[in-house]
């Protein structure tokens, strides 16, 4: 559970992330551009050490690229290698919430497959083990609708993007 938590806080950080590194691709000024990929590196080192406390690995190095990426992006005096260095830092970005799906989805998968507890047969572990079910089958539903989320998230960004690029 409480890596759970920790990766919600790492996906909401990454969302800034996101959100930031988005708006300095689409400013027309260049101090603006700067300003955002400012506001992104920030936010990406908060997701960084959120990324270790949930655990995620698979996620640092796309975060070490967009770290480095953003840097490059705030260091330049041409606007267009700016947008360049931007815009793989907002890849990168998109492949650390790509990797956190995925370590949160398989951790999500851990959880349910695990049937550690000893069974009892006594009338209160009768009535846990069922509470424990129904927990199992609720965290099965909640998946089920975090990966129909995350589909339409992506749906939804790529639609932006698309827009954006107009």
């Amino acid at each position: 559970m409480f890596a759970s938590a920790n990766c919600d806080n790492t996906y909401s950080s990454v969302s800034y992330v996101l959100s930031h590194t988005k708006k300095s691709m689409s400013s027309n000024n260049f101090e603006h551009q700067k300003y955002y990929a400012t506001r992104a590196l920030e936010a990406l080192e908060k997701t960084q050490k959120l990324a270790k406390t949930c655990g995620c690995e698979p996620a640092m190095e796309a975060i070490f690229d967009g770290l480095d990426n953003l840097e490059k992006a705030i260091e330049q005096d041409d606007w267009d290698m700016g947008r360049h260095y931007t815009k793989k830092a907002l890849e990168n970005t998109q492949d650390v919430i790509n990797q956190l799906d995925l370590f949160t989805q398989n951790n999500q998968d851990e959880i349910n497959d695990s049937d550690s507890f000893p069974v009892e047969t006594s009338p209160e572990a009768t009535a846990l083990q069922l509470e424990l079910e129904k927990i199992k089958q609720k965290q099965l539903q909640l998946a089920e609708e975090q990966k129909k989320l995350l589909q339409r998230r992506k749906t939804i960004e790529d639609e932006i993007a698309t827009i954006a690029s107009y």
